[in-house]
């Protein structure tokens, strides 16, 4: 029989302190044992790569189209009617946009391809200049620099040839890939379009009867949080795209339809994007004339005045209430982790992550107690007020 008084019990077992600890030791030591047997879920990953991509563009159009498909169906539209004119509009706009903008685009691209070696020669020259007017790093150290970039690279033409074939063979797999996104994804979204409203109860169906209610608000929330950070992002690139693509028009600036077309997806990345959207734009206009490089720094302050100051905070409010410092972090680390899909998806796969750790916090707080407010003691009872004496 265990004896309730003894230190060991005192301190361990009936200490909750103790046993959170212990449960967070046990949690890094199964992230530690997963860690050594990773190569065993290898062809999990090599599966979900190939299903996840149009699965996730599946899941961004559902998010774009389903708002229209709602509205349809309101007005009196059977659902699948109302999917099929959100698919034929959605064609029908594809179609406009490739027979007005490819001719264009195809023009402005081989025009850069031949104005290229001009712009080349050109950035050379303003280097040299710029080396040669500045003081900071002598000319002695630039010539060693460049001798052991020579050096570090001489000897290697086998490597340079063996990199070159790998890189076609990433090319040719990342092109198929592409193609089995494109063809696949328009079934997953008709199916998703169509049976969405299906999603949450097929889940609910293997969660215990007393978690469904906060397991269904978990989702409702989590549902909410993606597809509003999904339709601002992809609503606000637009919308820049279209900004730089006029502004750079108007002021006169070659490739303009390009560069703004480059600007709309690069506007994905949060505080970054615009800012790398601008440097080919600079590059440019840098080439260009001076004046033309100014020009292109106030195209880029105004688009960014209308961004923060009206696209955005329209669009996007402030649903995902999250800290902009945050917000860098996770671009930093979800980058580093994952790439460029990471700088992408880190945002809303944060807010998911976000959602499940504060209902799994708030969950201990209810069984752990640690977090009631304490009881106050009961006050002594105050002493009785002495009696006046009656024989007085």
């Amino acid at each position: 029989m265990t004896n309730k008084h003894t230190w060991f019990y005192r301190h361990f077992l009936d200490n909750k302190f103790a046993i959170a600890g212990f449960n967070v030791l046990m949690a890094l030591l199964i992230i530690w044992v997963f860690t050594k047997i990773a190569w065993v879920f290898q062809p999990v990953a090599n599966f979900l790569g190939i299903v996840a991509p149009p699965f996730v563009f599946a899941g961004v159009l559902f998010y774009l189209l389903n708002p229209i498909v709602t509205w349809l169906v309101r007005r009196g539209l059977h659902r699948n009617l109302a999917i099929a004119i959100v698919f034929i509009g959605l064609v029908g706009v594809l179609a406009a946009a490739i027979l007005k903008l490819v001719p264009s685009i195809e023009r402005q691209v081989t025009s850069l391809i031949n104005y290229w070696p001009d712009y080349w020669a050109a950035f050379s020259k303003w280097l040299t200049d710029l080396n040669a007017n500045q003081d900071l790093i002598a000319q002695k150290d630039l010539n060693q620099l460049g001798s052991e970039i020579m050096s570090a690279l001489s000897g290697k033409e086998g490597l340079i040839v063996s990199g070159t074939v790998a890189q076609i063979q990433n090319l040719v797999g990342m092109v198929g890939n592409v193609v089995v996104t494109v063809g696949t994804a328009p079934i997953i979204l008709f199916f998703m379009l169509k049976d969405g409203d299906k999603f949450t109860p097929l889940i609910l169906q293997v969660v215990p009867n007393k978690l469904r209610a906060s397991m269904t608000q978990m989702l409702h929330e989590m549902n909410e949080k993606v597809g509003s950070y999904v339709q601002g992002q992809i609503t606000v690139a637009i919308a820049v795209g279209i900004i730089f693509m006029v502004g750079y028009s108007l002021i006169g600036l070659k490739f303009a339809l390009v560069l703004g077309l480059i600007a709309a997806p690069l506007n994905l990345i949060p505080y970054f994007g615009s800012a790398l959207a601008m440097v080919p734009a600079l590059i440019v206009g840098l080439m260009t004339s001076p004046k033309m490089f100014i020009m292109v720094i106030v195209v880029f302050f105004v688009e960014w005045l209308l961004e923060t100051q009206l696209i955005s905070p329209f669009v996007m409010g402030s649903k995902l209430e999250m800290h902009p410092i945050t917000i860098v972090v996770v671009l930093l680390t979800a980058g580093n982790m994952f790439g460029l899909v990471g700088v992408i998806l880190g945002i809303p796969g944060f807010a998911v992550l976000r959602i499940v750790v504060v209902r799994l916090f708030r969950w201990y707080q209810q069984v752990s107690g640690l977090y009631e407010d304490p009881q106050p003691e009961p006050s002594a009872p105050l002493p009785a007020p002495a009696q006046p004496d009656k024989k007085a």
